[in-house]
């Protein structure tokens, strides 16, 4: 690979013939979605990608923010969630980042708009519709603030929930400017939090929660490193780039650059994963929890 990304997609591109991989496309009103399935060990190294499934919603130029397409893109989500999901039935939504950081708290916006249940199924059973999931809900808080690795408050929380999955959601890097906060990434091999911008944390995996885990995002920032190999690729001149890395210092390569209106696509972009998480989780009960939940 030549840079970081989080995005299976952007990884595939970088060597399309590669074996070990199957991939199938479609569009349904107005979204592309792209299914990847890594399925072999070299394809794993190649792509720097555990092998599983990893999908890529891509919404039209300023889908996000558009109500309509939103909402659309939200049902697009619940669909390719559910597969991803199974038949689970007790459900642990984390929300991955720092929410003090704006580009950083796409997972804790998440968390706070879905509906949770484990505390009504507790206390008040009686008033769920039947079949109704068993859904928590945890901002993990980042060790710089929590003293913790994200993987050390998570195993502590899902010990006590003993959940049959877990769902992480939390911003992604992109190496692609367009692609900033115009996809949506799905997978069912979890997440290293911060691997796209080189802060490897402990991963969230099923060898690691000892359960599937289900990741969730949508890429925010993009890195130096990945603004000047994009710029060299456009210039036909992507040969220069391991040359250009040399001459420039570490510091400047690893620092994260935000479109200028990220509050409101940070914002719109937790709407969207919380709409296709709740469609997801509830299926045909979504309205009655609404209007009891909210």
């Amino acid at each position: 690979m030549n840079t970081r990304t989080d995005m299976a997609r952007e990884a595939l591109s970088q060597c399309p013939e590669l074996r070990g991989v199957e991939q199938e496309n479609e569009t349904k009103g107005g979204i592309q979605i792209s299914r990847i399935y890594v399925c072999s060990e070299g394809a794993e190294r190649k792509l720097n990608k555990p092998r599983g499934r990893y999908i890529t919603l891509t919404l039209p130029e300023g889908g996000l923010n558009n109500k309509d397409m939103r909402a659309n893109a939200g049902r697009c989500l619940a669909k390719e969630l559910s597969d991803l999901m199974g038949q689970a039935k007790n459900v642990l939504v984390i929300g991955l980042g720092n929410r003090h950081v704006t580009p950083d708290a796409l997972g804790p916006q998440t968390v706070e708009n879905l509906f949770v249940t484990r505390h009504v199924q507790k206390n008040f059973p009686d008033i769920l519709p039947a079949g109704t999931k068993t859904v928590a809900a945890f901002a993990a808080g980042v060790m710089g603030v929590t003293g913790l690795e994200t993987a050390e408050a998570v195993t502590g929380v899902a010990s006590v929930l003993q959940p049959d999955l877990i769902v992480a959601v939390d911003a992604l890097a992109s190496m692609e400017s367009e692609h900033v906060g115009a996809m949506v990434q799905l997978n069912d091999t979890g997440i290293s939090p911060g691997a796209g911008v080189g802060n490897y944390r402990a991963g969230l995996n099923q060898r690691t929660m000892g359960v599937p885990v289900v990741a969730l995002g949508i890429p925010l920032v993009l890195t130096a490193e990945a603004i000047l190999y994009s710029c060299l690729e456009h210039l036909g001149a992507g040969d220069l780039f391991h040359r250009a890395k040399k001459a420039l210092d570490e510091s400047f390569l690893s620092m994260c650059v935000t479109p200028k209106d990220i509050d409101a696509m940070v914002k719109d972009g937790a709407t969207l994963l919380s709409l296709g998480l709740n469609l997801a989780l509830f299926g045909e009960n979504y309205t009655t929890l609404e209007g009891l939940l909210r």
